[in-house]
C-alpha cells in the first residue's frame, strides 16, 4: 500500500524558484544542507515543492519517489540505498523518470551523496564480488530553515536546529493556534450497559503473591533460562543498536530483544554486540540491495551457527587435551616458522605512506569513509591526525575527509548524541 502524501504547507504566494544546487555541493562533504530524519524530511520537501522552489518538481511523481525513499530510510539518520530498478518497479515508472526526479531532489538540496555507486569490485579480502551501491542521505536546505525561523548550530551536513528566531517563534505559535480550531468530537453517548453499584468485598479473590506452579520459565533461543535482568539488558541492546544497522529496521524491538538475550546472558557489552552485528551484516554475503524480510530470524540463525561453531571448537579442544603431545621435532619446526614470519617484510614497520600497498591503502580509506558516513565515527582519522599531523593524515585519508572529521570533533554535542 502506498503511503499517503505529506500535507504541504500552503504558502499565500508562490516563491521565486531557487537556484538549483550545483553538482559540486550535492555531496555530504560539500553540502550546505543539514541531515534529517524521514518524517521531518518529507514535511520540508512538501513545503519546497508547494512554494515553487524548483520549476520541474511535481507534487505527484517527485513526492511519490520521495515517499518510496523515506520508507526505506534509516529512521534516525535518513540514510537510504538508491535502488533505481526497485523504485521504478514499485512505482510503475521508467528508470529515466526516476533518475530525473532524484536529480531534482538533489538540486532542491533534499538529497546528498553519501557514496557514489560503482560496478567495480571492492576487492575486499575474504569477501565475494561486491559492487558499491549509491547511498543517499536526506537533507533539509538552508532556505527551509530560513523561511521557518530556525536557528542552527554548526554548518553543512552536521548542523542541527537549536532554537527559533522571533519570527520563527511567532510562526510556530500561529501554527499551533490554527490546530486548536479543529472541531472537537462529541462526548460518547450513554449505553445500556449495566454496572454493579457496589464492589464485591466477600474475599473471593484468587490472586496470590506466589508464582503459578504450572507456568514454566521462559527459555532463550539456545535453551537457557531467561532472567528479568538479562531481558532488560537485551532490550537495551535492541533499542540502542537497531537505529545503527539499516537491515534490522523491519524487526520489532521485542523480537530483537529475545534473540539478543543470549548475548546478555553471556555478559557481552554493547560495543561487542555492535561489532557482532557488523560482522554478520547480510550485505557482506548477499550484496547491498538485499535485506532480510524477517531480520530477527536471520539474526537467530547466525546466533545458532555461532553456538554450533563454538561447540565444535570445544569438542576439538577437549579431544586435543587427551591426545598425545607433539614431538620435539614438530615444536622446533613451528618455532622456526614463527621466527621467519616475525622477520619477514609483511610485518616490517612502514616508515612512510609511499611504502603502503595500493590495495591496502584503498581498503584503509574505504573503512575510514564508511565509518564517518554511516556511523559518525571519526576516531580512526583523528588518531592519524594526532599522531602524524594534519598534512600526513590528509595524504593518507584525503584532505576532505580529514577536514570533515576535524569539524566533527569541534562539535562535542554531536559526538555525544551519536
Amino acid at each position: 500500500m502506498r503511503r499517503p502524501h505529506p500535507q504541504p504547507h500552503r504558502a499565500p504566494h508562490k516563491a521565486e524558484p531557487l537556484e538549483p544546487v550545483p553538482r559540486a555541493q550535492q555531496d555530504v562533504l560539500t553540502t550546505h544542507a543539514r541531515r534529517s530524519q524521514p518524517r521531518a524530511w518529507l514535511k520540508a520537501l512538501a513545503w519546497l515543492i508547494d512554494s515553487g522552489a524548483h520549476p520541474n518538481a511535481l507534487a505527484t511523481t517527485t513526492v511519490d519517489i520521495a515517499v518510496d525513499l523515506a520508507a526505506r530510510m534509516d529512521f534516525q539518520r535518513g540514510i537510504v540505498l538508491y535502488d533505481l530498478d526497485g523504485t521504478a518497479q514499485r512505482l510503475g515508472l521508467s528508470r529515466a523518470t526516476v533518475k530525473r526526479h532524484v536529480r531534482i531532489l538533489r538540486e532542491l538540496g533534499a538529497l546528498v551523496w553519501l557514496q557514489h555507486g560503482s560496478r567495480r569490485n571492492l576487492r575486499l579480502p575474504g569477501r565475494p564480488y561486491t559492487a558499491t551501491a549509491t547511498v543517499y542521505g536526506a537533507t533539509i536546505p538552508v532556505a527551509y530553515d530560513t523561511a521557518h525561523g530556525h536557528r542552527l548550530s554548526g554548518h553543512g551536513y552536521t548542523a542541527r536546529v537549536v532554537g527559533l528566531t522571533p519570527a520563527g517563534r511567532n510562526q510556530a505559535i500561529a501554527h499551533a493556534l490554527k490546530g486548536t480550531t479543529k472541531p472537537r468530537l462529541e462526548p460518547p453517548s450513554r449505553s445500556n450497559t449495566t454496572h454493579p453499584l457496589t464492589a464485591d468485598v466477600r474475599g473471593t479473590s484468587t490472586t496470590t503473591h506466589h508464582p503459578r506452579a504450572d507456568k514454566p520459565a521462559r527459555q532463550s533461543l539456545l535453551g537457557r533460562t531467561v532472567t528479568a535482568g538479562a531481558y532488560r539488558t537485551a532490550y537495551r541492546f535492541a533499542r540502542a543498536l537497531r537505529p545503527l544497522h539499516g537491515w534490522l529496521q523491519r524487526a520489532r524491538i521485542e523480537q530483537l530483544s529475545w534473540v539478543l538475550v543470549d548475548k546478555a546472558l553471556d555478559g557481552a557489552a554493547l560495543q561487542q554486540v555492535h561489532s557482532w552485528l557488523h560482522e554478520i551484516n547480510p550485505v557482506h554475503h548477499h550484496g547491498p540491495s538485499w535485506r532480510p524480510q524477517r531480520a530477527h530470524a536471520y539474526l537467530a540463525g547466525q546466533l545458532i551457527q555461532d553456538a554450533e561453531r563454538e561447540h565444535q571448537r570445544g569438542q576439538h579442544a577437549a579431544g586435543s587435551a587427551h591426545s598425545a603431545p607433539p614431538t620435539e621435532e614438530f615444536t622446533t619446526t613451528v618455532e622456526a616458522l614463527q621466527e621467519r614470519n616475525d622477520d619477514g617484510e609483511e610485518f616490517a614497520d612502514i616508515s612512510c605512506i609511499e611504502e603502503l600497498d595500493d590495495s591496502l591503502l584503498q581498503q584503509m580509506r574505504a573503512d575510514a569513509w564508511n565509518r564517518f558516513r554511516f556511523h559518525g565515527d571519526a576516531d580512526l582519522v583523528l588518531i592519524a591526525v594526532d599522531g602524524l599531523g594534519r598534512t600526513e593524515a590528509s595524504r593518507l585519508y584525503s584532505a576532505p575527509l580529514v577536514d570533515a572529521c576535524i569539524r566533527l570533533r569541534a562539535t562535542p554535542l554531536l559526538l555525544a548524541s551519536s
